[in-house]
């Protein structure tokens, strides 16, 4: 997300449309980053659920707001910069 923000916004400033593995590959880089993070975040989550000894709802609703929310966020925002680095008005 801040690697294809930051590179998205100097190529749109400087009024340069990257090919698209240029747009592309950044957000593959955010995505990498943030599941490392993830994966380094699983065994403390595991550890915590099985301490709290949560209910199946609880659960569900703590993998989501842990794994899933932040990983979606991150994928979304990443490739809505690379859509408007390439993207051209039609005149």
């Amino acid at each position: 997300m801040i690697i294809s923000r930051t590179l998205a916004r100097k190529r749109i400033a400087a009024g340069e449309r990257p090919s698209f593995k240029a747009a592309w590959l950044p957000v593959a880089a955010d995505v990498l980053i943030i599941a490392l993070l993830l994966a380094a975040l699983w065994n403390p989550a595991l550890t915590f659920i099985y301490l709290m000894q949560l209910s199946l709802f609880w659960l569900v609703l703590f993998l989501m707001a842990v794994i899933y929310a932040p990983l979606q966020i991150v994928i979304i925002v990443s490739t809505i910069w690379a859509v408007r680095s390439r993207w051209e008005d039609k005149e």
